[in-house]
């Protein structure tokens, strides 16, 4: 590898560190050169076009990797996003600006609640921009089929994709946990979820990150830059916010009022709208979370997303307590969250 960086980079690589990864197949190298610059190795997984493991409705197949794809356009419309230096299609190595390691989540994990609502503020700041500046091109690229276009505007999620992601929560989450009966719960589940899926989408619609969340903003040269952005897509405006705020990592219950009404007022929302939207996303994004962290488990056999489950299942309940006509699935989601099937 490290004769081969060398190479591509025409300056010798002395120094290679892996560095963790996330719950995808890809890996991640920290690597140094002779003159003591420091990039990132981002290693894509060998057969795949798209780094996306996620499902998609996708207008046509990609032309180019949709992190490059994505990563230009972002840049192009002056969002902070890591510069791509170089990529070997051969070796499936994409060469990007070293960022650091201080992650939002680094920025808030224990921090007091003044430097808490600060920095929420600041990314909630910067998702606003990102959907105005995105919200401009939605017209005119949503109809382009160049590969200069951005793929987040040929794909979208729709009625099918939301409902596999909930089919998903109950495949994994319920089916290979508990092996019945329950024909029933199931039955009730679907109806519920599919009720939720429609009203999702009749919701505004923009370009959405779908993981905009505390691991995927780094806080780099007092700026806060959007990584891991090659999911984007066409959804929900409200998603990317409960992506935010709903955090799996990061629990801001406590700030919760005070961070949506933020978004509110900078992105000039009905707060009525915005909460309802808020909540409905809220229980579709986190039962998908859910299950997604017993698929990593069970499947990629990693459990370190397991103990993440918990605080998913309690915003999916408290975003339930705000929705009475979806009493049943509440009740429901409750048993679930005990164990309790019939």
């Amino acid at each position: 590898m490290q004769d081969r960086l060398s190479h591509l980079l025409n300056q010798k690589v002395t120094d290679i560190q892996k560095l963790f990864g996330d719950a995808s197949y890809r890996t991640y190298h920290r690597i140094k050169t002779e003159s003591g610059m420091m990039m990132i190795l981002m290693a894509l997984p060998e057969g795949k076009m798209s780094v996306s493991e996620e499902i998609t409705n996708v207008k046509e197949k990609p032309k180019e990797l949709p992190f490059i794809n994505v990563q230009r356009y972002l840049k192009s419309i002056g969002l902070p996003v890591p510069q791509i230096k170089l990529f070997s299609e051969e070796d499936r190595w994409l060469i990007l600006e070293d960022l650091g390691d201080i992650k939002f989540f680094d920025v808030v994990f224990n921090a007091g609640k003044e430097k808490i609502l600060d920095a929420y503020k600041k990314a909630i700041d910067l998702l606003v921009l990102l959907q105005n500046k995105t919200s401009k091109d939605m017209n005119t690229r949503a109809h382009q089929h160049t590969s200069t276009s951005c793929i987040a505007f040929h794909r979208s999620y729709d009625a099918t994709l939301f409902n596999w992601e909930f089919d998903h929560f109950w495949e994994y989450y319920v089916e290979t946990r508990d092996h019945g009966p329950w024909t029933m719960d199931q039955k009730l589940f679907k109806e519920e979820t599919r009720k939720i899926t429609e009203e999702l989408c009749k919701l505004p619609q923009g370009f959405t990150h779908r993981d905009y969340q505390s691991r995927n903003l780094m806080a780099y040269k007092n700026i806060f830059y959007i990584i891991d952005f090659q999911d984007a897509l066409l959804g929900p405006k409200v998603y990317d916010l409960v992506c935010l705020l709903r955090d799996s990592y990061v629990d801001v219950t406590p700030y919760l009022k005070t961070l949506v009404d933020y978004y509110c007022e900078k992105s000039g929302q009905d707060p009525k709208k915005i909460w309802r939207a808020f909540d409905l996303q809220t229980v579709q994004r986190k039962l998908k979370d859910t299950g997604r962290f017993v698929f990593i488990d069970r499947v990629k056999k990693n459990p370190n997303f397991l103990h993440f489950i918990p605080t998913s299942m309690s915003y999916v309940k408290q975003a339930l307590e705000r929705l009475p006509e979806y009493r049943a699935l509440h009740e429901l989601v409750n048993k679930l969250d005990k164990g309790e099937m019939r």
